[in-house]
């Protein structure tokens, strides 16, 4: 026999980088096992929805986040200055599915 979708999440998730502008943020959804479930893309650091479909009962999903950063005057500079700055956030959730904010707080 085949096996099917156990669970159903939709992932929520925002970031956290004050004072900063945010580019190209490159999203990746695991779960506890390690594998990933889930990808979205963010080009300008606001929401982004992530459905993810599971075959195994899931307790956590971990939300890992990786982009740039550069400071607000960088609009006006001629040779703007950009950062990499990434961060992770793990949250428990229901083994039958759900929908779920996730904050992820962004380090350089």
């Amino acid at each position: 026999m085949g096996q099917g979708v156990t669970a159903g999440f939709t992932l929520y998730v925002r970031f956290f980088y004050p004072i900063h502008w945010l580019y190209n943020l490159q999203v990746t959804i695991y779960d506890q096992t390690g594998k990933v479930v889930g990808t979205g893309f963010s080009p300008d650091g606001s929401l982004v929805v992530i459905p993810v479909r599971t075959e195994s009962p899931t307790n956590w999903l971990r939300a890992s986040a990786l982009g740039y950063a550069s400071d607000p005057l960088t609009v006006i500079q001629a040779s703007p200055l950009f950062w990499v700055v990434g961060g992770t956030s793990t949250i428990p959730v229901e083994n039958i599915g759900g929908d779920y904010w996730v904050v992820i707080q962004l380090f350089q």
